[in-house]
C-alpha cells in the first residue's frame, strides 16, 4: 500500500471511537478508489471527497503532512 499523507494530531482526541494521540503520525493509504486513515484502534475508509472533508473539519485538530511523491 502506498502512503498518501500523514495526519499528525495537535492534541490527543477520539473520533468515532478511534483514538489519535498527540505526537504520532497516522498514515493515510491510497487504495484503488478510496483512502484508508489508520488510527490507534481502527480505520476510516474514505472517498477523495470524504478525505477532503475530514481534512477541512479536523483542521484545528491535525496537521496534514504530505508524502513527498504526492506534493
Amino acid at each position: 500500500m502506498k502512503i498518501y499523507c500523514y495526519f499528525v494530531p495537535k492534541y490527543t482526541f477520539v473520533a468515532e471511537r478511534r483514538v489519535f494521540k498527540v505526537g504520532e503520525e497516522y498514515p493515510v493509504y491510497i487504495q484503488e478508489d478510496y483512502f484508508t486513515l489508520v488510527a490507534e484502534n481502527g480505520e476510516f475508509n474514505l472517498t477523495k471527497k470524504g478525505l477532503d472533508e475530514t481534512v477541512k473539519n479536523w483542521k484545528d485538530a491535525v496537521k496534514v503532512k504530505m508524502e513527498a511523491d504526492n506534493v
